[in-house]
């Protein structure tokens, strides 16, 4: 994948709304502008008391691509979601020591209106994953762990649907884990296709294909061969980062979900 092209210091670009990288800052107006509460809560409509106080509650921070957001052994005290842009939680390889998360292996992308880290800070204990931006910019809002409880301590509706969006987490770890225990390479990997493709029969990789790879927990060179036996087989036609579905109903069948 190409990197974006360069980026002037100071503000970052976007159409919408410049933040100065790496600084969070904490703003009703911008917040409201720049988060959308409803997905993060599951579906839940906050009323506007509700969403006005938890605008001024919470930090927002642009990240250029590459940039850390968070690192595995930083002890956590917020809660993260992201508000615009793409970020990753994955592991880097050379840690602390690569400040430019050159070495990230990706394993899962987080979009806007997910939250990258909800579960942590409850937990008092350090993150066990890194976060990188995938994008630039990619913008994270930041929830104190403080604020956070007294926020919730008398708002039954906002606490229920946050506990919600926890279990869906936990449900996508398991999904993650029993792929990974129940399936062969190719059928994760076919699997992995059916997800990125969706309703549409072409896409492009939005990930480096070691990235990819570390999600679905291969070798570079084990997913680059799955791929070959896929396109022998007929079922994917692949032109660098743009694929091709050329048979989804045998690659669900391949995947073992039917």
């Amino acid at each position: 994948m190409p990197p974006p092209p360069p980026v002037p210091s100071g503000a970052l670009p976007t159409p919408a709304v410049p933040l100065p990288a790496g600084e969070t800052i904490v703003s009703s107006p911008l917040a409201e502008r720049l988060i959308d509460w409803t997905p993060l809560f599951s579906g839940h409509v906050l009323a506007d008391d509700a969403r006005q106080l938890l605008n001024s509650l919470v930090g927002l921070r642009a990240f250029r691509q590459g940039a850390a957001i968070f690192r595995q052994g930083q002890m956590a005290t917020h809660l993260y979601a992201v508000c615009q842009g793409t970020a990753g939680l994955g592991r880097n390889r050379l840690g602390r020591a690569d400040v430019l998360m050159q070495s990230f292996q990706l394993r899962r992308p987080v979009s806007p209106g997910q939250w990258l880290d909800l579960h942590t800070a409850w937990l008092g204990q350090a993150h066990d994953l890194d976060a990188c931006a995938l994008t630039t910019p990619t913008v994270v809002l930041e929830w104190p762990l403080h604020l956070a409880r007294d926020f919730l301590a008398s708002r039954c509706a906002p606490a229920l649907s946050l506990l919600q969006a926890m279990a869906g987490q936990v449900r996508l770890c398991n999904s993650d884990l029993h792929d990974v225990l129940s399936k062969d390479a190719l059928r994760r990997v076919a699997a992995w296709l059916m997800r990125c493709a969706g309703a549409h029969t072409v896409f492009q990789m939005q990930e480096r294909k070691r990235d990819v790879a570390a999600q679905l927990s291969v070798s570079p060179e084990t997913f680059s061969r799955m791929m070959r036996q896929l396109e022998k087989r007929g079922l994917v036609q692949v032109d660098g980062y743009h694929i091709t579905l050329l048979d989804r109903i045998a690659l669900i069948r391949l995947t073992g979900d039917t």
